[in-house]
């Protein structure tokens, strides 16, 4: 993903509000939302180049989502696939302990991982240096956010700048206006005084969307398998109903 937005307790406390458009390369194959896997219950897209995602969501619930990072000037690309390492930590019995130890590995990209559940949130940069700073980490506080190829609500990024001033500005107590809220902003095409978040040119255009709400009873899941502006929103919360067929 290239555009993630997210409200920890806004509707209420112990529930995550989320929008993320997915920007990359359209001749890039991946499939729509399907079950990655069985046990424990993973739903989310599926990169068929490498297998992994840029979102999982697990039942339970807990969501963690991938933002590529700008390469390192001369450095080769990682060894292993980013959304391998989502994969992986959405897995995991303990995330944040699986996400700290595959970085150590050093063998990924530049990136930033998002993890969010009703009692956690927490995000972990990958820089795809060595050293003192290859890894930084922090906590996600109440509130709304933005994040893109950068720092977590980094106003020096023009598209999170624009984003977080949106955000400041929403009123919402409730899931489904806070959901279509964000469908709107994630559709915005951008004019003379703020950035596209819906991109449609360059080599990464937006390929699709998504749209999240967790709480500890209730998971809303909806995907738009194309360009959130012209492509609607269809409920694929039922894929994490264990009779759901699928999965490895």
């Amino acid at each position: 993903m290239c555009t993630l937005l997210i409200g920890r307790d806004v509707t209420g406390a112990g529930e995550i509000v989320v929008g993320a458009n997915r920007d990359e390369d359209p001749a890039r194959p991946s499939e729509p939302p399907n079950v990655l896997v069985a046990s424990p219950r993973i739903v989310g897209g599926r990169d068929r180049v490498s297998g992994g995602t840029w979102l999982a969501l697990r039942a339970g619930p807990a969501l963690t989502m991938l933002l590529n990072r700008p390469p390192v000037p001369g450095k080769p690309p990682g060894e292993r696939s980013r959304g391998l390492l989502v994969m992986d930590v959405a897995a995991a019995a303990d995330p944040r302990a699986a996400a700290r130890a595959e970085a150590a590995t050093g063998r990924y990209g530049p990136c930033t991982l998002v993890f969010a559940s009703p009692d956690a949130c927490w995000w972990l940069a990958i820089s795809g240096t060595t050293g003192d700073r290859a890894t930084r980490e922090g906590e996600i506080a109440p509130g709304w956010h933005a994040i893109t190829h950068a720092e977590l609500d980094d106003l020096s990024e023009p598209r999170t700048r624009w984003l977080s001033g949106q955000l400041g500005a929403l009123r919402v107590t409730a899931a489904e206006p806070a959901l279509e809220a964000l469908a709107a902003l994630l559709a915005h095409h951008g004019d003379a005084t703020s950035p596209a978040v819906c991109i449609h040119s360059g080599r990464m255009p937006t390929v699709s969307a998504s749209l999240v709400f967790l709480a500890r009873e209730r998971t809303i899941y909806r995907h738009a398998d194309g360009r959130p502006c012209t492509t609607p929103f269809v409920d694929v919360s039922t894929l994490l109903a264990p009779n759901v067929a699928g999965g490895a």
